[in-house]
């Protein structure tokens, strides 16, 4: 039998997170940096440490190692609770592939999470989004190409590793306008698009003279445009917002709130949050419900609406897990 800490981890991140989960780069970077810090912890607290194994991490190193990443590394509550995730998933795959420390997983399973508050995410107001896309002239080149990066990133709420893998041939024009990326766990998903947003990218694409095989956005080394990339051109935009109308936006803009921003606008818009959760590509509407917390009068219509649509009627929906957590959350609300 192999003890070996180096082993399994091995084995998890091959066998179970790529192979079988087919997660993303940006997901799989995530746990490996987990597990970094993890070494990185133990070298720091147990250095005269020869041969790491699986013995040796015990619910008592884990809970060391939660408490050194918030002390030494200045961790939030909700990044400890991250990294913590991460281990329960290896400790889980362990319990399985290795019965034989079933003891000691169903141990550091049992770590508590921190307590976090919860809130809705932050998003900005649909008067904000329109003046931070009318702060870019269009009729410069970069002007255009921008407005094309922006507009897209929030009409289609699309996460931003899926905006820089997209092609130009990922982009349909036309009457039924829409984008094919490709999200999260290797699953595609097409998104539909307004038409302003479409006559934008076509101008776009036209004026550059893109081929169907490029990618759709582009730095100007030729290369695809990276997430700093992305930061650069939104907080550019932001400050000239800003100084145009600056009771419109409120703090600094980043990718993902734009996606906030549109999934927030939708379900204030009265769109069916299993719609939505289709939208945004999320695997469970337990994922698109936080969204309604942003509305109190929303959130309340919208649950007693799926409330009322007992199966079979709505059985193509959702799970009964899915029905429990939402009757759960409208519970909640008093």
């Amino acid at each position: 039998m192999n003890n070996l800490f180096s082993f399994h981890i091995q084995r998890y991140f091959m066998t179970f997170l790529i192979k079988q989960h087919n997660y993303g780069q940006n997901t799989i970077s995530s746990y490996r940096d987990t597990f970094r810090l993890l070494l990185m912890f133990i070298a720091e607290s147990r250095p005269k440490l020869s041969a790491l194994t699986i013995d040796e991490i015990s619910y008592d190193l884990i809970c060391e190692f939660i408490s050194w990443l918030e002390t030494t590394r200045k961790n939030s509550v909700s990044t400890k609770n991250v990294r913590l995730a991460h281990m329960k998933s290896f400790f889980r795959y362990l319990m399985m592939s290795s019965p034989e420390y079933a003891d000691q997983c169903s141990k550091v399973l049992n770590v508590p999470f921190g307590k976090t508050e919860k809130k809705p995410p932050a998003c900005l107001s649909t008067e904000a989004t329109k003046a931070l896309l009318a702060a870019v002239d269009s009729k410069t080149e970069d002007g255009l190409r921008h407005l094309a990066i922006m507009s897209l990133l929030y009409d289609s709420g699309c996460r931003v590793q899926e905006l820089i893998d997209l092609n130009v041939s990922d982009f349909h024009s036309g009457q039924c306008s829409r984008i094919y990326v490709h999200g999260k766990g290797n699953k595609y998903r097409s998104i539909p698009l307004l038409g302003e947003t479409e006559k934008i990218l076509s101008k776009y694409v036209k004026h550059f003279k893109l081929s169907a095989d490029s990618p759709l956005f582009s730095n100007k080394s030729g290369n695809r445009l990276t997430r700093q990339g992305i930061r650069y051109i939104l907080s550019k935009y932001t400050e000239m917002a800003n100084i145009k109308e600056p009771d419109a936006i409120i703090g600094s803009v980043y990718p993902h709130l734009l996606r906030h921003s549109k999934a927030s606008h939708l379900v204030d818009g009265g769109i069916n949050i299993y719609n939505v959760r289709d939208f945004l590509g999320h695997e469970s509407v337990v994922t698109t419900q936080v969204y309604l917390t942003s509305n109190p009068v929303v959130t309340r219509k919208a649950i007693e609406s799926i409330a009322a649509q007992t199966v079979p009627e709505s059985i193509q929906h959702f799970s009964a897990e899915e029905r429990d957590d939402l009757m759960s959350f409208l519970d909640s609300l008093g």
